[in-house]
């Protein structure tokens, strides 16, 4: 693998990393980056081309396994974190180029008989989409449906919190979310069930379809009305205390939970 040592923080070959905290997009350039050893790993044995890695020196023997062909670009820690402007312990970063992005149809024809899909809905938080994720791969979930404005799952926070699930997970970004539950529905005969506060079944008693797809509001707001409208069934967490809500992470843990371990109903 060339290892190519950086002398200079503005060195041209590395500015995919400069300044990670401004965010400047890599939804612009077709770019994403992964902090530290594990994300860096998952992504090297994933199908997305990693464009390059930037590794501390002493980290450097973690590495020798690489291709010939990969670009290394090796630095001192501090100034690693110079180039991306805040303090950084995890001793490497890689960047990979985004792969195009999939489409419903896409989803549809690898979509198994008993199949299980989580329609995300104004996930604004990193944190929590990058949570609802490694929830999703954890369980099995088959396709995520990201909908009504979420954050960018490619973004280092999502991509840290979820461990790489993004990595993995089919993922489509819906720009109609109420016609993409309608098709579901009319060609798959999948069954939406909204995730609401009240007014809905409790879930423990909840039986499944055996096509379903899960629906995650907003941290604050929950799902619009014209979403849960679109759903064919409601469910609800009981809570006590006087709890009013969970956030939403914890909400779809739960959910998943159960819901992948009931057995579907025989018919819709």
């Amino acid at each position: 693998m060339p290892q190519i040592p950086i002398h200079d923080i503005d060195d041209p070959r590395i500015e995919v990393y400069r300044d990670l905290l401004s965010a400047k997009a890599s939804r612009r350039t077709g770019l994403f980056v992964a902090e530290g050893r594990l994300l860096v790993d998952r992504l090297v044995a994933s199908s997305f081309v990693t464009h390059s890695i930037l590794v501390d020196e002493r980290r450097l023997c973690l590495l020798q396994d690489q291709p010939d062909d990969r670009l290394v670009f090796v630095a001192p820690a501090k100034m690693i974190e110079a180039i991306i402007g805040f303090n950084f312990h995890r001793g490497m970063l890689a960047c990979g180029y985004r792969q195009k992005q999939a489409s419903l149809d896409d989803v549809i024809q690898r979509i198994p008989t008993v199949a299980t899909v989580v329609v995300c809905v104004g996930i604004h938080d990193p944190t929590n989409l990058g949570s609802i994720l490694r929830s999703a791969a954890a369980f099995g979930v088959d396709a995520v449906l990201l909908g009504g404005q979420c954050s960018d799952p490619f973004s280092r926070r999502v991509l840290r919190v979820s461990m790489g699930a993004t990595l993995k997970l089919p993922l489509v970004e819906s720009d109609n979310l109420v016609a993409d539950l309608h098709r579901l529905r009319d060609e798959l005969q999948f069954e939406s069930v909204a995730t609401v506060l009240e007014d809905a079944e409790v879930l423990e008693t909840t039986r499944r379809a055996q096509r379903m797809a899960m629906l995650i509001g907003n941290e604050a707001h929950g799902l619009p009305q014209e979403i849960v409208e679109a759903c064919e069934r409601r469910v609800t967490i009981p809570m006590q205390l006087g709890t009013d809500s969970l956030n939403a992470a914890v909400a779809s843990g739960i959910m998943l939970h159960h819901f992948t371990r009931v057995a579907p109903r025989t018919s819709s």
